[in-house]
């Protein structure tokens, strides 16, 4: 029995209903060679536009797809696919290719190649155009992911 002054019996969780994490929801998804990449790029932005993604986010988000897109084109065996999905207020990408994947490390970029050096800007610019990057490598190809936050980030209050 427990002494009169010792606090109550504490259930975390108790009388507290568990509201379940919206699922994902599959907004597009397509395959795509090199002869289809435009019409893809218009069929992303009208999709994402749809979600609610627009202005200088739109063209950002399209750009950076277009980007990784090109690259599972030029370097993934010349085909991909492209899934688009929204969870809560978050935009994610998946391009997906079959290539071989990338020998040794994955591509760290902390800035731009030289001038002079044609390409190599694909990934270091998807990432500065989306909020997040991620790029899964293994045997059955590689997929890069990126995610734009759709609910714009409040701002910060004036001060007088």
């Amino acid at each position: 029995m427990a002494a009169p002054d010792s606090p109550p019996t504490q259930n975390p969780g108790a009388g507290v209903a568990a509201t379940p994490a919206p699922a994902a929801v599959e907004v597009f998804t397509r395959g795509f060679t090199a002869a289809e990449i435009t019409e893809m790029r218009h069929d992303l932005r009208r999709h994402a536009e749809r979600t609610g993604l627009r202005g200088d986010a739109l063209d950002d988000f399209v750009m950076a797809v277009n980007e990784l897109v090109t690259n599972a084109v030029r370097h993934g065996g010349g085909w991909g696919s492209l899934r688009l999905t929204l969870n809560a207020d978050t935009l994610i990408a998946d391009v997906s290719d079959r290539g071989a994947g990338f020998a040794g490390r994955l591509p760290v970029t902390a800035g731009p190649p030289a001038a002079d050096v044609p390409g190599g800007r694909g990934i270091l610019l998807a990432r500065r155009l989306t909020d997040t990057l991620l790029i899964s490598d293994g045997p059955e190809g590689v997929t890069v992911t990126v995610t734009r936050c759709l609910s714009a980030p409040a701002s910060a209050p004036t001060q007088q």
